[in-house]
């Protein structure tokens, strides 16, 4: 059973009281999550399948830009949330509890959720330059997968790095593949915190960990170790990469979290065929994604090591 927890102390700017399910790296289909959550629910960045969709006699909505969406023509999960309270998301909605539903508490996902608890912030003509900038920032890399081109000396990316740092050292320490309800919820915490601070003028900044251990390099594409993180795989995008297999994580069971990705549909490299590929060498259905990018399930992890990726891959090329 997944508790709710009610996010009270955002009621002086806020009018709606929210509460946030967390269901780790749990979906379901949009009739699942129409049948079986209540009125006033919002869907989260994967939680629910199939893009972005909204029920106005029930007042279901899903934000979200993985399935079923032409990546790149689709804003990523915090900047459609912006858009719809610009469009008057929450007076439709009106001043009954809403609920919040994700299955994770990466970059877009936190972000949507503080976005959504501080609403009143962005109604109307309302604007907050600094946010601002830090959306359309998450924007360009999560639609993109981490391939839009930066200038990584840039002090927004490094005050960006600090925001989330939470959730950023979670995935490189292998566990958030495993993190419980608790522990998920703990980090979401934190990041929201992060986010206030940013708002008041109080974040700080911390130097982007670009650190990677290239494993094999191939004109096509690479086989990253991430050892920074997101932040190594912006690094080598701004530098040529084009096309990449990366390793995220070692589980502490041993088990490997991986991504696959391409800079964009014009570069010509498979990723749903490897998919598929994989998957038929998994034995399961472990691979997905879109024909940006993917990965291996988080919850299961992948048996292959990435010599196994690599001879794979070559096949197909």
């Amino acid at each position: 059973m997944h508790r709710h927890q009610t996010f009270a102390h955002w009621r002086w700017i806020m009018q709606v009281n929210f509460e946030i399910v967390i269901f780790p790296r749990h979906d379901m289909p949009w009739e699942e999550f129409v049948r079986t959550t209540p009125p006033r629910s919002i869907a989260l960045d994967g939680v629910v399948k199939g893009g972005p969709r909204f029920d106005p006699a029930t007042l279901h909505q899903n934000f979200d830009h993985h399935d079923g969406v032409v990546r790149e023509a689709t804003m990523c999960t915090a900047m459609q949330v912006f858009y719809a309270i610009k469009g008057g998301l929450m007076r439709s909605f009106g001043g009954d509890t809403c609920y919040i539903y994700i299955n994770d508490t990466d970059q877009d996902t936190s972000l949507a959720v503080w976005i959504l608890l501080n609403y009143k912030l962005f109604e109307g003509t309302q604007s907050i330059p600094h946010i601002n900038r830090l959306l359309e920032l998450d924007n360009r890399w999560d639609v993109t997968g981490g391939a839009f081109p930066m200038n990584l000396n840039d002090a927004l990316l490094r005050q960006h790095s600090w925001v989330f740092q939470p959730y950023t050292d979670l995935r490189k320490s292998g566990g958030l593949a495993s993190a419980t309800e608790v522990e998920l919820r703990n980090n979401l915490e934190a990041v929201l915190a992060r986010l206030t601070q940013y708002l008041m003028g109080q974040g700080g900044e911390v130097e982007m960990d670009t650190r990677h251990e290239i494993l094999f390099d191939h004109p096509r594409f690479k086989i990253v170790n991430e050892i920074g993180g997101n932040d190594a795989r912006y690094h080598l995008y701004a530098n040529g990469m084009d096309a990449f297999i990366s390793l995220v994580a070692t589980r502490p069971d041993g088990r490997f979290i991986y991504s696959v990705g391409r800079r964009s549909c014009y570069i010509p490299f498979p990723v749903t065929r490897l998919f598929q590929v994989f998957n038929a060498a998994e034995g399961q259905n472990r691979w997905g994604g879109s024909d940006l990018i993917g990965g291996c399930a988080r919850g299961d992890g992948s048996k292959l090591e990435w010599g196994q990726l690599r001879d794979l891959t070559l096949a197909e090329l």
